[in-house]
């Protein structure tokens, strides 16, 4: 799985900011009470107190109310765990996110999210006041829900829906839906509002989209729509909302989908520019009773050897690894068996790529019996990123991942993972196609698992399949990473489609050939039964491939049978791509050690991991991509 940029938001006291971060912060107090409180979909952890924690724990889950009453149709499990550091003061924010205190003059964050692989971390200041003291925190975690169910969502969308839901104002049994912001409300009476065809087509490169200055027109305006789609009665009775992500999720292009909805898109902006321009906007109340009594939430005091697990996995996410390690080093001191101080372990060295030092943790997590899905989930992946897996690994692999999505059937992750692992022998093609599915289905908003997805369906040789996602994908991949992924996806392509079309000449000569062959042997019949009659008496048989034309292909070798006098199976990886070659007699395979032959060549048990090009024949010997005849390592 491609290594992903962590990126997270956080509220200033002072003003609005979604920024980027690299750094975390110093160990906290190990004296300092902290207690644990568990809802149905939250856990916080917190030094404010037992009360606070609870509040805090049940403002989340009224705020998930809010997607399952205005969305029914939207999944909102996030299949991982929303994990929320609620914090008495600054000062103890301060020693979670340092690096806002380091520069003097930087702003103080008063809120913080970052989506993981593992988890979602969420760190919000208790003692905060004001209608909506946790407004970017919201916003991000509406694009977690949006992500869930929307393939690539339109910027203006995304953005709008998340101002809509962030400005959510929670009190105790209710929450009011639909409130402006004033910066917002200013921008949108004192602005020219952007052309609808322009805001529809805006994407992460267009000028008027900024994440860190959400006060601007883009912002507004999209709010203002959303706003209208969500709120006003004659288009909820129409289904505008719903009209338009169906036409969208079905064209993929958004001023087509938003004709199909909306109707002439003249008439929808000055709809629009009036509908902006007014100074009160309807705001709707929902009752959220049927979340549950926050006293029914279980509570325990946080041991000292787990928070420092906990904020071990805080500092991974904003790259803070120094910190990262001096909490799980403090985590283990206070309690050697904690399986959860080795998974933190484990995921500090897979973020900083040491694979092998991340599988030898999350395996001891797993003799310490972890409880944690993710430990078995990373476990594989370690174990997956160090190399190209042999039979074992593969199986210990299978079994780890497997284990992970019996623990959680929402992990897309693990699904994803699967569905390489499985696509590389034909006996698990069906289940690495149903795991594949199952994970792009679990996160659609996530392009990665759509790309690992086109790369099962090219290792299975279902080129026409891969060919139409690459499509969409190419479509959807906005960011930098997405497209840097995708590139890498269509060089994979590329080389799969050379490699097929080599092999479709060589069949189609070898097919001529053999007509022809067929052809001198229907008319001098008596000739080659006398010819190989004498032959077969009087000389051993000529090479078996000396007509053939021979085959070069380079890679790094992931799998090597040493059978000295018996067929031999040798895996070379290739762009990704997992292709099999059989050789007779490994004592008959010539091995050439080094591109000038001038080295002595490294004894078969060494091969594996080596760059090497394999020089072979075709062979209709499924699944085999062909016979070796000669092995150049390098």
């Amino acid at each position: 799985m491609v290594q992903k940029c962590v990126f997270f938001r956080v509220l200033f006291t002072a003003a609005l900011s979604g920024i980027l971060l690299g750094s975390c912060a110093a160990s906290a107090s190990a004296k300092e009470f902290w207690v644990e409180v568990r809802s149905p979909n939250f856990t916080v952890l917190s030094n404010a107190g037992e009360k606070e924690a609870r509040r805090i724990a049940d403002q989340f889950e009224q705020f998930r109310e809010v997607f399952r009453a205005t969305l029914p149709q939207f999944r909102v499990e996030l299949g991982k765990p929303l994990i929320i550091f609620a914090v008495k003061d600054e000062d103890s924010l301060k020693l979670l996110l340092p690096a806002f205190w380091e520069t003097k003059g930087h702003m103080h964050p008063a809120g913080f999210y970052s989506p993981g692989e593992e988890s979602h971390l969420v760190a919000v200041r208790t003692n905060l006041e004001g209608e909506i003291p946790y407004e970017i925190v919201y916003h991000e975690y509406t694009h977690a829900i949006m992500n869930l169910n929307v393939r690539n969502l339109p910027v203006w969308l995304g953005e709008g829906l998340a101002e809509f839901y962030g400005h959510s104002v929670i009190h105790q049994n209710e929450i009011e839906v639909g409130k402006i912001a004033s910066y917002h409300l200013q921008i949108l009476q004192t602005n020219r509002l952007i052309p609808i065809e322009t805001l529809l087509t805006a994407d992460q490169h267009s000028p008027y989209y900024n994440e860190n200055n959400r006060a601007s027109v883009f912002y507004a305006e999209s709010w203002a729509i959303v706003h209208y789609l969500m709120m006003d009665a004659d288009a909820r009775k129409r289904q505008l909302f719903s009209k338009f992500l169906s036409a969208w999720e079905s064209s993929g292009d958004q001023v087509q989908a938003a004709q199909i909805a909306f109707g002439d898109l003249k008439s929808f902006s000055k709809a629009m520019d009036s509908y902006s321009r007014q100074s009160l906007f309807y705001v709707g109340k929902l009752k959220t009773s049927i979340h549950g009594d926050p006293k029914s939430y279980s509570s325990r005091e946080l041991p000292p050897a787990e928070l420092a697990a906990r904020r071990a996995f805080l500092y991974v996410h904003t790259q803070r690894f120094s910190e990262a390690r001096a909490s799980v080093e403090e985590a283990l001191q206070a309690d050697p068996k904690l399986a959860l101080a080795y998974e933190a372990r484990g995921l500090l060295a897979y973020a900083q790529q040491d694979f092998s030092a991340a599988e030898t943790s999350f395996s001891r997590a797993i003799d310490l019996n972890s409880s944690s899905y993710f430990a078995y989930f990373f476990d594989a992946q370690a174990r997956m990123r160090r190399g190209a897996l042999a039979a074992d690994d593969r199986a210990a692999s299978i079994a780890s991942l497997e284990r992970a999505v019996a623990m959680n059937p929402q992990f897309a992750p693990a699904y994803s993972a699967l569905a390489s692992v499985y696509s590389t022998q034909p006996d698990t093609y069906e289940k690495a196609l149903q795991a594949g599915v199952k994970a792009v289905k679990l996160e659609p908003g996530n392009l990665i698992y759509a790309i690992n997805y086109c790369y099962v369906l090219l290792n299975m040789g279902k080129i026409a399949d891969a060919k139409k996602l690459q499509d969409r994908i190419l479509k959807a991949a906005k960011t930098p990473a997405e497209q840097t992924n995708a590139q890498a996806l269509g060089e994979a392509m590329a080389s799969r489609e050379n490699y097929d079309r080599q092999m479709a000449e060589y069949q189609s000569r070898a097919k001529q050939e053999a007509e022809e062959a067929a052809q001198r042997q229907a008319t001098n019949a008596s000739i080659r039964a006398a010819a190989a009659s004498a032959t077969k008496e009087a000389s051993p048989a000529p090479p078996e491939h000396a007509n053939q034309q021979e085959f070069a292909v380079e890679g790094f070798i992931a799998s090597a049978e040493c059978n000295q006098d018996s067929l031999g199976r040798v895996t070379l990886t290739v762009n990704h791509l997992g292709m099999k070659f059989f050789y007779s007699r490994l004592s008959a395979l010539q091995v050439i050690g080094g591109a000038e032959g001038k080295s002595a060549p490294p004894p078969c048990a060494e091969w594996k991991g080596k760059k090497a090009r394999f020089y072979f024949y075709t062979t209709k010997n499924k699944p085999y991509a062909g016979e070796l005849s000669t092995v150049m390592l390098f």
